[in-house]
């Protein structure tokens, strides 16, 4: 499925692992009383996910009126051993075989046709600390959606660099905020005749005073 289309689809209802809990139910995390932002990211241990996973860590007090996941392609056994077992405040939802990135069209690219000068900063710290990386592996991009009840796809960004993806929690906010202001006047736009303003019987019928 192209990620343009998703809009008004739902994910069907699956169960999905954390580096710590196995088999949890993804209806039930979006059973919040705010729409979840999922950010799709490439392998835990791949320098972008490791650099925006700590910045939402690191600005987590600013997700207000927000919720957040994000997408791993790793195991999560393999989550858990690199963090040693420890949680997060926030889902790490682990897809070591690709399955939700298969059924959301989650892009790749070549070289460094992905590469953004924000992620040419991140690679550039990455090998000063001694990763290593294949520049003419294919890369991941970044998917930002935002769902509601039962899967419902209400917004979705398919990232065209490795770093176009919300910068921090903020951001995140931000996203989510505009998302349900767009979804209350769809809603009214669909109702016209729903209103907030009271009226008499009078006002009703169309008298006059």
């Amino acid at each position: 499925m192209k990620s343009e289309h998703l809009v008004g689809t739902s994910i069907p209802r699956f169960t999905y692992d954390t580096p710590t809990v196995p088999e949890n139910d993804f209806y039930g995390l979006c059973e919040g009383g705010r729409p979840l932002c999922m950010i799709f990211l490439p392998g835990f241990d791949h320098p972008v996910s490791r650099e925006y996973i700590t910045r939402y860590l690191k600005t987590l007090p600013s997700l207000k009126g927000a919720r957040l996941a994000c997408v791993v392609r790793s195991s999560a056994q393999a989550v858990a051993a690199a963090t040693r077992g420890s949680d997060f405040p926030f889902p790490v939802i682990c897809d070591g075989p690709g399955v939700l990135y298969g059924y959301l069209g989650v892009e790749q690219t070549r070289g460094l046709l992905s590469w953004s000068f924000a992620a040419q900063k991140i690679y550039k710290a990455a090998k000063d600390a001694g990763y290593h990386y294949d520049k003419a592996a294919p890369q991941i991009l970044p998917l930002t959606l935002v769902v509601g009840h039962k899967g419902k796809i209400l917004f979705t960004h398919s990232g065209r660099s490795q770093t176009d993806l919300p910068e921090d929690c903020a951001a995140i906010a931000e996203i989510v905020k505009a998302v349900e202001a767009a979804t209350v006047q769809a809603h009214a736009d669909a109702n016209p005749h729903c209103s907030d303003e009271t009226l008499t019987l009078p006002d009703l019928m169309g008298w006059d005073d």
